[in-house]
């Protein structure tokens, strides 16, 4: 229900803060899970029991788990390089797009001042002057990030 409601959130209203958004509801939805979980028919506090917590943990990390992956296919239609890049060339008369049009229509100025300013919004930048700088969670999700691409071996972009 609430993937639902989030699909007519995002279709029907013009949402600024997406990922904000998603995070709601999936924070609406953990709080819904659990309050069904602990009032579901039976003994009434059946829930809080310890013996019940597994099934309670599994099901929470299930919500997670869908909505991390949920969130990231999010990320990759509204973020990517290569997606939007794709639509261009899909939505073009012809069907195909030579890099000086793909330049024109796709801006990477305005991309970076978006991205930029997506991070001041998150709090991992903050802007001083006509300089950016890394707040502490934008150091640790930078380091976090960095260790991952090394461990991945991937390389800069």
């Amino acid at each position: 229900m609430l993937f639902l409601s989030h699909i007519f959130v995002f279709h029907g209203f013009s949402v600024r803060r997406k990922f904000f958004t998603i995070a709601l509801f999936f924070s609406g939805g953990l709080f819904v899970y659990t309050l069904l979980f602990l009032f579901s028919p039976g003994d009434l506090f059946a829930g809080i029991l310890p013996a019940a917590m597994p099934a309670f943990l599994n099901g929470a990390f299930l919500h997670f788990f869908f909505w991390y992956f949920y969130i990231h296919s999010v990320q990759i239609m509204d973020r990517s390089v290569a997606t939007r890049i794709m639509a261009e060339i899909e939505k073009s008369a012809s069907g195909q797009l030579t890099h000086e049009e793909i330049a024109r229509i796709y801006r990477i100025d305005e991309k970076v001042a978006g991205e930029l300013e997506d991070m001041v919004m998150l709090g991992r930048l903050v802007k001083d002057g006509d300089k950016y700088r890394l707040t502490p969670r934008g150091r640790l999700h930078s380091a976090l990030f960095k260790a991952v691409r090394n461990y991945m071996k991937l390389r800069r972009s």
